[in-house]
C-alpha cells in the first residue's frame, strides 16, 4: 500500500503535481493521499474525499508542515 505519513513525511505528495498526482498519476493516487491524510488527521477517509480541492490542498500542506516540525 501507499507509504504512511510517518514513513514518507508526506513529502513525496504534491497537489496534482503538488497533491500526489505526478505526470503518470491517476485517481488512485489522489485516493491514496486522501487515505494518508485521513490517517494523519484521524478522520474517516470519506471526510477527506468530500473536501473541496482547495481545502484538501490546505490540509495536505499543513500536514506536511506539522510533520516536518515533528521530525525536526
Amino acid at each position: 500500500g501507499p507509504p504512511r505519513p510517518e514513513q514518507s513525511g508526506l513529502g513525496g505528495f504534491g497537489f496534482f503535481h503538488d497533491c500526489g498526482l505526478g505526470e503518470d498519476g491517476d485517481v488512485a493516487d489522489l485516493i491514496a493521499v486522501a487515505y494518508d491524510l485521513a490517517f494523519f488527521w484521524k478522520v474517516g477517509p470519506e471526510q477527506m474525499m468530500a473536501l473541496p480541492l482547495d481545502t484538501f490542498a490546505e490540509s495536505l500542506a499543513n500536514a506536511q508542515r506539522i510533520n516536518q516540525v515533528q521530525q525536526g
